[in-house]
């Protein structure tokens, strides 16, 4: 390959011959926009676009260096000082499509002989869908727009551009679309063959184009490998196109993740950025590679004291490989068991297969004796689903001890096969829209102010599933948010789970018995903002939300209702919240027959348990929380809780009884002051901001340590 010439020191020259490479006389700008202005609302680095100059770079030689931008105020300044370029790139993801297409419509007006590149996932499957697509949403912002895998057609359609119009390059090259300037005619022509070998895209890390993000909060991303061997329909890898996987070799991954970390230790040191990385992989863990992987960031760890959290959706299958590559960097990397659902026709309506329930309680144990967390994946008003399945479906994962369940709602990807309108009407998807949180804000670009909002279209009825339904399903949801994920009453939890009664019942219990004034309250806003989110008209609610755009930024309207009502049962109703664990627990352990008098040794543990758990929680979200918390303590809910991770709870609560009184001590430690305030720095310190905090960070890195000292003995010094 020839070597990438884009200014890094740690480029090594090949020889080549300089008759054979073409020079690309253009200026090249690549833009991978982010909202900013409630909170960077896509924090991860432009690892993408980059790639594009990267390959492109190995192909040809730039007069001028590529520009990568990610923050709109920086593509605003740059087009005011430096003139347009030639050729301007856009991400178009369901994230950021309404702001590239707007920034991307006013620098036509304004250069209209800037050519204009739009790219990524966010683009039909089907040609009629594509030709509505130009016609309600890209006529008049852009020239040309790459359909699947974007490097090698984007550095064809450069060398193309480099000696012609635009209008003497269209319709030439596989998978570059456009529309002719009169909007008569969308050329759609067949993507281009995917690339199976990733070393033809050089890092953009090691090439120094992303050196500018790092010291702006932004978190590393890479990826290993790309492509998907499912076929879910909701999905927009489940295409046979993605179907190969494609992979980088290892020493160009360990190299960039030594690069990543050098970067990475001062501004973590300094708490400027967080200690993360993202790997964009499907299956992360199924392949040999990964495990290779893995032993490099146990080095970064090592070495630079980063990642300390790696977000990654771990492989579907393969799981014996794939606990032996994450053990070596135990609590790093949470495992993921992602069904969707369990109900075997709702499963067979989305053509996918999950593995059985004895082997998702292997996965979910194997993980928790390993120190490595589980969590798995449940979509709401999939094709065929119903109010009953999406309870059984969260029922059978709660029995399979998975750490943490997310809820999602369906949303009709435009390049997933269930956008097709035969789709839509075969399964009765009904429909409504709503405004993504964070992603919207209002720019001046050019002169001209920018108001705008990505919208997503997500399925709130089906034949079997009302909308009443849809209402209900939403508030277990955040039941399990709030009370069951991340072990938040997990010594409760595991007092169930000794006596036989699925955490599943005890959360159908919460929901039906009567709430304390502060969660009744937090409960029905939670059900009001549902309704008010929801609209069926696409243009009315990208109207409204253009009208209203200060309202959304100042935290208002649009945010993620799971994640913001989450954190306020936490910071608002904390002592309803653990009132009414204790009083749906003792129920439940009423009906399945054991003594639960307010002498009884289960009840007086159900209660220290759930204290123990609000004691963690109070006040780590305020300002200024107090650095120690203290409670008497009659049991050991460390054993309980160890045992709850071996899956060998007790029903003999005598075996939890200390032999004497002892003081517990709940201690926020300096090291969690620091990652709150980093996070809380970037995010906010609303409940919204908090409540995408809880998202991004392992429980145990910011609730309080609990300590027991001895018998009568204080906390002593912090």
């Amino acid at each position: 390959m020839t070597t990438v010439l884009l200014g890094t020191p740690q480029a090594t020259v090949a020889p080549r011959r300089p008759d054979m490479r073409p020079v690309l006389r253009l200026k090249v700008w690549l833009c991978d926009l982010t909202y900013t202005q409630q909170a960077v609302s896509a924090e991860t680095m432009p690892q993408a676009v980059a790639g594009l100059a990267t390959h492109a770079a190995t192909v040809m030689d730039f007069e001028h260096t590529p520009r990568i931008f990610k923050f709109p105020e920086d593509l605003a300044a740059a087009l005011e000082t430096d003139g347009p370029p030639d050729v301007i790139g856009f991400s178009h993801y369901i994230w950021n499509a309404h702001l590239s297409t707007a920034f991307a419509r006013v620098i036509k007006d304004r250069f209209p002989q800037t050519t204009i590149v739009m790219g990524g996932p966010h683009y039909p499957i089907l040609r009629t869908d594509q030709v509505a697509f130009w016609y309600q949403r890209l006529a008049g912002a852009t020239d040309f727009y790459v359909a699947g895998e974007g490097e090698l057609a984007f550095a064809d359609l450069l060398l193309r551009l480099n000696g012609k119009a635009p209008e003497k390059v269209r319709d030439t090259i596989p998978g570059v679309h456009g529309m002719t300037p009169d909007r008569r005619e969308v050329f759609t022509p067949q993507p281009r063959a995917r690339i199976l070998d990733l070393h033809q895209v050089p890092s953009p890390y090691t090439a120094g184009l992303l050196d500018d993000f790092f010291a702006r909060g932004g978190v590393p991303t890479i990826t290993t490998n790309r492509g998907c061997p499912f076929t879910c329909n909701f999905c927009t890898e489940g295409e046979y196109y993605f179907s190969k996987v494609a992979k980088r070799p290892r020493e160009d991954v360990a190299a960039e993740l030594h690069y990543i970390g050098r970067k990475m230790a001062p501004l973590v040191a300094a708490g400027i950025a967080r200690n993360e990385l993202l790997i964009t992989d499907s299956n992360f863990g199924m392949f040999p590679e990964d495990k290779d992987t893995c032993s490099v960031l146990a080095e970064c760890q090592r070495l630079y004291d980063w990642p300390r959290t790696v977000n990654v959706t771990t492989g579907k299958n393969q799981r014996e490989r794939v606990l032996e590559a994450v053990a070596q960097v135990p609590g790093t990397i949470s495992l993921s068991g992602s069904v969707q659902s369990l109900d075997a026709s709702v499963l067979e309506a989305v053509q996918r297969k999950n593995i059985n329930i004895e082997k998702m309680m292997e996965i979910a144990l194997q993980s928790a004796q390993a120190g490595t967390a589980s969590y798995s994946e449940v979509i709401l008003a999939l094709p065929d689903d119903s109010k009953r399945k999406h309870f059984d479906s969260l029922r059978g994962l709660m029995d399979a001890r998975f750490d943490r369940l997310n809820m999602f709602q369906l949303t009709l990807l435009p390049s997933s096969a269930m956008y097709a309108q035969a789709f839509r009407a075969k399964w009765g998807l009904g429909t409504k829209w709503r405004v993504i949180p964070r992603c919207f804000g209002r720019y001046t670009v050019l002169g001209c102010e920018i108001r705008t909002a990505e919208l997503d279209e997500v399925c709130v009825e089906l034949p079997n599933l009302s909308y009443a339904d849809y209402r209900e399903c939403r508030v277990m949801d955040l039941f399990v948010a709030s009370l069951y994920n991340g072990g938040t009453f997990g010594a409760i939890l595991a007092v169930l789970r000794a006596h036989k009664i699925a955490p599943m019942a005890w959360l159908e219990e919460c929901r039906v018995q009567e709430h304390g004034a502060d969660l009744a309250r937090v409960l029905e806003e939670f059900l009001c903002e549902t309704d008010a989110q929801l609209w069926r008209e696409r243009d009315g609610l990208m109207s409204y939300a253009a009208k209203n755009i200060d309202r959304y930024i100042g935290g208002e309207l649009g945010n993620n209702l799971l994640y913001t009502y989450r954190m306020r049962m936490i910071s608002e109703a904390l002592h309803d919240l653990s009132e009414l664990a204790v009083s749906a627990a003792l129920a439940v352990l009423r009906r399945a027959g054991a003594a639960t008098g307010s002498s009884a040794l289960v009840a007086r543990l159900v209660r220290e348990a759930a204290t123990h758990h609000e004691l963690k929680l109070s006040q780590v979200f305020t300002a200024d929380p107090p650095a120690v918390l203290e409670q008497k303590a009659a049991f050991d809910i460390e054993q309980l809780l160890a045992d709850a991770r071996a899956g060998a709870e007790s029903p003999d609560v005598r075996r939890y009884r200390l032999p004497e009184p002892m003081t517990r001590v709940f201690v926020l430690t300096d090291r969690q002051r620091a990652t709150l305030h980093t996070y809380a720095t970037q995010l906010g310190t609303s409940a919204a901001g908090f409540g995408w905090l809880l998202t991004k960070v392992r429980f145990a890195d910011i609730v309080r340590e609990v300590r027991t000292p001895g018998p009568g003995v204080g906390p002593g010094p912090s």
